[in-house]
């Protein structure tokens, strides 16, 4: 790293500043009116950081008019033709004086810049921190291999099934999990709400393929209003596992769920669909639980004479299949539960799409085909900046195509979309 110093002199021009000082005065004792371009001349001579050569150079600063100029030079030419007055060697020996100080001073600050670089390049003390990070490094890049039986399955249900607003209606989840035998444990998920790992004597936890998201229908329905939905959906499918289950509960005769049922039963229908998830509907909150101990079982039986070990994300094949292959690649639940939390971080993109979503008529489908175009909002009001007319801007994204038939947006969500995004609120 380089340090930049500022050298600036005391007097820069002092022959200069002494015959300004000794015209402006014969200029104020004749008072003549080139007093006030010479007061002028001298202020910006004193003010200006370098030394001057001529009377030419001095053009450049103000009040130095032509004839001053002119006269500066002539001075200057029989100045140089005497010899060197006592008075103005002394001028000469201070102005280099004053070079010799700057010139020892830009030195010390080199060799002490030097000094602090040695410092620095010295290895630093690992911190706390430092060592945190490092083993959390080291421990994530460690396989762990777990032979048939050197393991047992644990159902992890999230701490958010296990505990209610209202503590008169407090959610049953583990009692009827204990009631029908099924091992598990509480934890704080940071993506899904159930899902299985298996568990060595030693601790170490490998993450079954498997992952459910719970929904009782009233709970679907406000998160479809407030998209939530959408983005749960969208982090299930990058979590890592290869089999997703929705599990919805109908609430009562399935009526008051503040969207038409109908359009409930599109939504998962649609989920299926694009994204190939499973749903699972059930009765009631028992009813669920009684479909996760099940699963358990089956999943008991599955990888009971399975060799399993970690592998990073990256190198998970979703194309195993369960029943045949006798050595599974499954993730760590440390590795799954930090990026999950990471993913939860949502980027402008991202916030982008729920934002369209609260918009009436804006599919899941719609809303992306807006954002593949324009990935931020600032975008989208670039692109409307850009237009030639109101008309055009209005129009601008109708002609988006959309889903896998690749309908246009259309002229009408255009327009709304207009309004929205081109209207102040105060």
């Amino acid at each position: 790293m380089e340090t930049r110093l500022e050298v600036r002199l005391r007097e820069p021009n002092p022959l200069f500043t002494r015959w300004l000082e000794r015209w402006l005065r014969e200029a104020e004792r004749r008072e003549q009116k080139s007093q006030f371009s010479l007061r002028q001349a001298l202020e910006s001579l004193k003010s200006y950081p370098l030394p001057l050569a001529s009377g030419r150079d001095c053009s450049i600063l103000r009040g130095f008019g032509g004839t001053l100029c002119q006269l500066i030079d002539e001075e200057l030419r029989h100045h140089r033709g005497l010899r060197l007055l006592p008075q103005e060697a002394v001028f000469q020996e201070r102005y280099e004086q004053q070079v010799q100080a700057v010139v020892r001073k830009v030195q010390e600050k080199q060799l002490e810049h030097q000094k602090r670089q040695k410092k620095s390049d010295r290895p630093r003390k690992p911190t706390k921190k430092d060592l945190a990070e490092l083993a959390a490094h080291e421990e994530r890049e460690r396989v762990v291999e777990m032979n048939p039986g050197q393991f047992q399955l644990l159902l992890l249900v999230d701490t958010q099934e296990t505990s209610g607003k209202n503590k008169k209606v407090l959610d049953q989840t583990r009692s009827y999990l204990d009631s029908l035998e099924a091992r598990h444990q509480v934890r704080r998920l940071t993506i899904g709400d159930f899902l299985w790992v298996a568990q060595d004597q030693e601790g170490n936890e490998l993450v079954l393929p498997y992952i459910v998201e719970r929904k009782r229908m009233d709970d679907l329905a406000s998160s479809i209003r407030d998209g939530r939905f959408h983005e749960q959906k969208h982090r299930l499918q990058h979590c890592g596992l290869q089999h997703i289950i929705y599990l919805v509960e109908d609430y009562g005769d399935n009526e008051q769920l503040g969207l038409p049922l109908d359009s409930l039963q599109q939504a998962l229908t649609n989920a299926k669909v694009q994204t190939g998830v499973r749903v699972v509907r059930t009765a009631n909150h028992y009813r669920s639980m009684s479909y996760l101990a099940g699963m358990s079982r089956s999943l008991g039986q599955i990888f009971a004479g399975k060799k399993l070990h970690s592998v990073d994300r990256g190198a998970l094949d979703q194309s195993t299949c369960l029943l045949t292959n006798s050595d599974l690649g499954l993730l760590k639940f440390r590795a799954l539960y930090e990026d999950s939390a990471k993913n939860a971080q949502l980027t402008v993109r991202e916030v982008f799409v729920q934002q369209l979503l609260q918009l009436h008529s804006l599919s899941l489908e719609r809303a992306m085909a807006i954002v593949e175009r324009y990935p931020t909002p600032r975008c989208l009001l670039d692109a409307y900046a850009e237009c030639a007319d109101q008309k055009q801007a209005r129009l601008l994204l109708a002609s988006i195509p959309c889903g896998p038939l690749e309908r246009p947006l259309g002229d009408k969500i255009s327009q709304c979309l207009h309004e929205f995004y081109s209207t102040h609120f105060r």
